[in-house]
């Protein structure tokens, strides 16, 4: 019985186009999971997470094990995205034009923004509307970073280091180091969590 159950699965998978597959999952994801009470909420916020959290698997490039999504992120295609265990984006988060890898027990507050791309501005003797954009920019958060509510962080920003902790409302225009605590606009070092 199961190796017929298997052979049904298997062959379903081989005849649906994993592409439509994903644009379902989007679809699904954007018009109603992401739109569910979050995960505070009694009773049925556990499940609402578990239905976001599901759609992200069929999404995402990789999810960790027990990860949070909260009401109302976005995250566009999110294919590239990549979340790891313990992990969490949360509510009203936006990832635009950012190729994003989250280690481990990341925290994140809500209202977090991820702006990257940009556009071209160098010549002045053309509009810039019309000079074109830069491409997607890459991010790569540490382990056992904790980002505040309404932080915004730019597309310049290559890393933010493990333990790290951005302050709410910064506005982060330059990589982090390990275990730096930062907050203002721009952004800047405060102190360390430990002596580095």
């Amino acid at each position: 019985m199961k190796y017929l159950y298997f052979c049904i699965i298997s062959t379903l998978y081989r005849k649906i186009d994993l592409t439509k597959m994903n644009k379902l999952y989007l679809f699904i994801y954007y018009s109603i999971v992401s739109h569910l009470p979050s995960r505070q909420t009694p009773i049925i916020g556990n499940l609402c997470n578990m239905l976001r959290v599901l759609c992200c698997k069929h999404i995402f490039a990789y999810t960790g094990q027990c990860i949070n999504i909260e009401p109302n992120v976005y995250f566009g295609k999110g294919s590239t995205l990549k979340i790891g265990n313990f992990s969490g984006l949360g509510k009203n988060c936006r990832i635009q034009n950012f190729d994003i890898s989250i280690g481990d027990y990341v925290m994140m507050a809500h209202d977090v923004q991820f702006i990257g791309g940009g556009h071209n501005y160098e010549n002045t003797n053309l509009p810039m509307a019309k000079q074109g954009v830069l491409g997607r920019s890459k991010l790569i958060i540490g382990n056992d970073v904790w980002i505040g509510a309404r932080a915004t962080i730019l597309g310049n920003v290559k890393t933010i280091g493990q333990g790290a902790i951005i302050g709410a409302g910064s506005v982060v225009t330059k990589p982090i180091p390990d275990y730096a605590i930062v907050a203002g606009n721009p952004a800047r070092i405060i102190k360390y969590r430990i002596i580095p």
